[in-house]
């Protein structure tokens, strides 16, 4: 009787065995032509937004065009209370003289490295992509209080304005049309894990490393002192180089 309880348990395990493993055999990844994203990113020096437009060389690479639109924020940022009234929206950073964003366009690659063996697995790729990267250099304007005891939109020159006189950070759109360009080259490199269960649909995560690169640029600071690297702290050291690490939610498509 356990004798005929084995052979039974034995052929029975041998069945499923098969089962699973000609569903796996069955599954076959569609593969398309083109490909569309855009997600939100969230880096150490900020956040961002980005969208990628990619398109299939075979099953496992494509290739493509990328647009990021991100703000670098400087390590030594620090936000502070005015000190005339309490309200934390009109928070400004001490020494902050500029604030640096940056258009990104490039082109790159995907690779798929581990690929998925049925529709509720991960995939796991490799990205590599690089190109110019635009930043923009907007100066910082402050509310601060006159001696008339009245309240003026300056910008921001530590030497000038004393910490205690300062009512808060102006609107953001002041002082926009007064933006320098200040061209630069960036690198990014990281891994996309995707988990979509639909084959056309895409929803990927994405982690990896990105360094922006802006020459020495030299617009001086509002007191006229000289400054190298890309001058968003007065006083303080600024960079040429810019690494960040950085996660990425993608939303996207496929079709041919």
């Amino acid at each position: 009787m356990i004798k005929k309880a084995f052979v039974i348990f034995f052929m029975a395990s041998c069945f499923l065995s098969f089962s699973q493993a000609q569903e796996k055999a069955d599954f076959k990844r569609l593969v398309y032509q083109n490909e569309v994203t855009g997600g939100i990113m969230f880096h150490t020096r900020g956040y961002g937004l980005t969208l990628r437009r990619q398109y299939y060389k075979n099953g496992y690479n494509k290739n493509g065009w990328e647009i990021d639109l991100v703000n670098i924020r400087h390590p030594k940022e620090v936000k502070f209370p005015n000190q005339l009234i309490f309200n934390p929206s009109r928070s400004f950073v001490d020494g902050k003289i500029n604030s640096l964003y940056s258009i990104r366009v490039g082109y790159g690659n995907e690779k798929i490295l581990v690929d998925k063996t049925d529709q509720g697995s991960v995939s796991i790729s490799w990205i590599l992509y690089g190109g110019l990267s635009l930043g923009i250099l907007k100066p910082i304007y402050l509310e601060v209080l006159t001696k008339d005891n009245t309240i003026s939109v300056e910008r921001y020159d530590p030497e000038v304005h004393p910490y205690s006189n300062i009512y808060g950070q102006a609107s953001f759109f002041t002082g926009l049309g007064n933006s320098k360009l200040v061209p630069g080259l960036y690198l990014k490199s990281g891994f996309n894990f995707d988990y979509t269960f639909f084959d056309e649909k895409i929803t990927t995560l994405e982690t990896g490393v990105i360094v922006d690169f802006f020459p020495t640029y030299n617009p001086t600071t509002p007191s006229g002192v000289f400054t190298e690297g890309v001058p968003i702290m007065y006083d303080t050291e600024n960079y040429n180089f810019w690494f960040q690490f950085y996660v990425t939610f993608n939303f996207g498509t496929k079709w041919n």
